[in-house]
């Protein structure tokens, strides 16, 4: 056999073999592909919380890799699933504009000068009369913010897509999530806490109107709701920095891990329970209280099908999307 021929022969084998390998690997990329979708279609029930404790057994982050970046990833072919090289996160990372940063910056400072105004009112009016009530509201204003959490969650988790000016604004960070889950220990504070920020602007700027408009008599019988809502916008400033914390195993602050532990903020163990795929379970974000209860009653799923009776919209259709998105 002369060389020009067994280099033909090596050439044809190794092409035959090539094709042997992509038809047999196409096959499983696309039969794991279907499960996947029937995973985020028909969402299993949310674990108990006998189950919770016991995490190592579930198929989430691992603690070591937090992206569950394994060799086999869950997909069944070899390929990073979550994290920083999936080809979803980097698209969706792309999409961050210097306009979605100047709005961040310009909430943080709107918000900021706000927290601060109406909190020196308050404290100047203060009368010692009020304490009881505002402690009470104050373990009003954590259930309500972590109720909260679970609503805006729940809702830019599953339904809405990136291809409109509001999704790629304010749902993409959260498709960004799902496919690399400790991006957002990468993101700075202005990134992480923008958005929640510009929620409290308006709130507190009514408040602030009242306080320089209100007579001394009226600001007396307000000053309860006004801490109220003082405090319930400090907790949803703060709901995505503690859901930061909750992605973030190395190098916390020994107060933000017994704050984690005395389940006072956000654990990480409870939080890995929602990104077992599909996401669809433990929304809420600032403490979690809400989880268990919510789950019980099966809250999220009945709200899904009012929004699908009422508008067609399928759920977590955009999220499985950018989950299976391979180039």
């Amino acid at each position: 056999m002369t060389a020009s021929s067994a280099a033909t022969s090596a050439s044809s084998s190794s092409s035959t073999s090539t094709t042997t390998i992509t038809t047999t690997m196409m096959p499983d990329e696309s039969e794991c592909l279907k499960k996947e979708e029937e995973r985020f279609k028909s969402p299993d029930p949310a674990p108990t919380l006998d189950e919770e404790v016991d995490i190592a057994t579930l198929p989430s982050m691992l603690e070591d890799d937090p992206n569950g970046n394994v060799v086999e990833c869950d997909l069944g072919f070899k390929g990073p699933r979550w994290g920083p090289q999936h080809a979803g996160a980097m698209k969706l990372a792309s999409m961050y504009s210097k306009e979605k940063r100047l709005q961040e910056e310009v909430s943080l400072i709107f918000a900021i000068f706000f927290f601060i105004t109406v909190f020196v009112n308050l404290l100047v009016s203060w009368e010692t009369s009020i304490w009881k009530s505002v402690v009470f509201y104050a373990v009003l204003g954590v259930m309500t913010a972590d109720f909260l959490s679970g609503l805006v969650h729940w809702g830019a988790d599953t339904f809405g897509s990136v291809e409109t000016w509001f999704g790629r604004s304010f749902i993409r960070p959260f498709r960004e999530h799902h496919v690399d889950p400790t991006a957002i220990t990468r993101h700075d504070f202005v990134e992480v806490n923008g958005d929640n920020f510009m929620l409290c602007i308006v709130p507190l700027g009514l408040i602030l109107y009242q306080q320089l408009t209100y007579e001394r008599a009226e600001l007396t019988q307000w000053a309860s709701f006004h801490w109220y809502i003082l405090l319930l916008g400090i907790y949803v400033a703060l709901t995505n920095q503690i859901h930061k914390w909750s992605h973030t195993y190395f190098g916390l602050s020994k107060w933000v891990v017994f704050l984690q532990k005395a389940h006072i903020i956000l654990p990480r163990s409870h939080h890995k329970i929602h990104h077992i795929s599909p996401h669809a379970c433990y929304y809420c974000i600032t403490t979690g209280w809400l989880n268990w209860p919510l789950e019980y009653i099966g809250f999220w799923r009945k709200l899904e099908w009012v929004v699908t009776a009422a508008t067609g919209m399928q759920p977590r259709e955009d999220d499985l999307k950018w989950a299976t998105k391979l180039n």
